[in-house]
């Protein structure tokens, strides 16, 4: 068995950073505020919704591990998931009855609340989108929360680790184990085309989007187990004079892609490019490991910030005033979120 991810580490500092650049693309995409034109591509959802899945695989893999059983390991992990998941779909179904244009007996009555709660609660997000009367004018979409359909891919992932990890530990030999990662990884892109190509070839449109769900970014999250049955050779190369160099290497081409400064990076290797840079900044710059260890909000902010943004651009704030709204969308999600998330973890407890 691999040895354990170091408690010492800037993971939680990461996923921060991350879960904010989702904020902020989001809160730019749904204003279609022109302020925000020239630094949108800086904040690339995809790529931090990437990062987050690679993370997932690394430290997931590593739960998996120290789990007594298959038993607990599905504890912790619907514990991890559901409680903070639920809080934000219902919390958002009752409080968004004071933004509907509907009075709140027709509103509670009509049966889009109920389908909203019903699908979203089972993760089936797809299903039903929007609420009764919420958010019809926005000029991006009427969405409640369109973050949340990374719950189900992360469930996905959930529950095809066990099967991967038990062939994985079938083979003696870590080059063994490397190649079944490396198909399953391989698979994961080849899903992404062949989702792409049955929807040109058949006319089919609604293929296309497919490509991006739970079996299309698989690969990230078999990066982070691949991180992971291999962390000790990979830690020991943190501390060769190149690693840096290939740390900002890695860093600056996926930017530069993303802004149009060079050619496009397919996903496939830019996947790769990202994990390198994100394996790094996790276990070095030593110096910011007690930076931000206390309660990790990030999943919580990621789950509430949208409708927060969405009612923010229903009421007009965006158009007023874009940057001091994306500075107020920003803080007061932070405070929810960091509250929910104490919350949470006093119901644990």
């Amino acid at each position: 068995m691999p040895e354990q991810v170091p408690r010492q580490n800037n993971l939680t500092l990461i996923r921060f950073v991350l879960a904010y650049v989702v904020l902020f693309r989001h809160c730019m995409d749904s204003s279609a505020q022109t302020a925000f034109l020239e630094v949108r591509n800086l904040f690339a959802s995809q790529d931090a919704v990437c990062l987050f899945f690679f993370i997932s695989g690394l430290l997931v893999t590593s739960s998996y591990g120290r789990s007594s059983s298959l038993k607990d390991y599905v504890q912790k992990r619907l514990w991890r998931i559901f409680p903070l998941y639920l809080f934000a779909v219902l919390g958002a179904a009752l409080v968004l009855c004071l933004a509907s244009s509907l009075g709140a007996a027709e509103y509670f009555s009509d049966s889009r609340f109920w389908r909203y709660v019903f699908w979203n609660g089972l993760t089936l997000n797809f299903m039903q989108k929007t609420l009764p009367g919420v958010f019809e004018g926005n000029p991006f979409n009427a969405s409640v929360n369109d973050s949340l359909w990374t719950v189900k891919a992360e469930l996905f992932f959930y529950a095809c680790l066990p099967f991967i990890a038990a062939a994985v530990g079938r083979c003696g030999r870590l080059w063994k184990k490397n190649l079944i990662l490396l198909v399953l990884y391989l698979l994961s892109f080849a899903y992404r085309g062949l989702c792409r190509t049955a929807a040109f070839a058949l006319d089919a449109p609604f293929l296309a989007p497919l490509a991006l769900e739970a079996p299309g970014y698989m690969g990230a999250f078999i990066l982070g187990m691949f991180c992971y049955y291999n962390f000790s050779r990979l830690k020991g190369l943190l501390s060769s004079r190149l690693s840096f160099p290939v740390f900002l290497l890695c860093l600056s081409l996926s930017v530069l892609s993303n802004v149009g400064l060079i050619i496009y990076i397919p996903d496939m290797v830019k996947y790769i490019l990202l994990a390198v840079a994100c394996f790094y900044a996790s276990f070095s710059f030593s110096f910011l490991h007690t930076f931000f260890h206390g309660l990790d909000c990030s999943y919580a902010i990621y789950l509430f910030h949208y409708p927060l943004m969405q009612w923010m651009v229903a009421r007009g704030l965006f158009v007023a005033s874009p940057w001091l709204s994306l500075f107020l969308c920003a803080t007061s999600c932070f405070a929810i979120a960091y509250a929910a998330s104490f919350l949470e973890r006093l119901l644990r407890k």
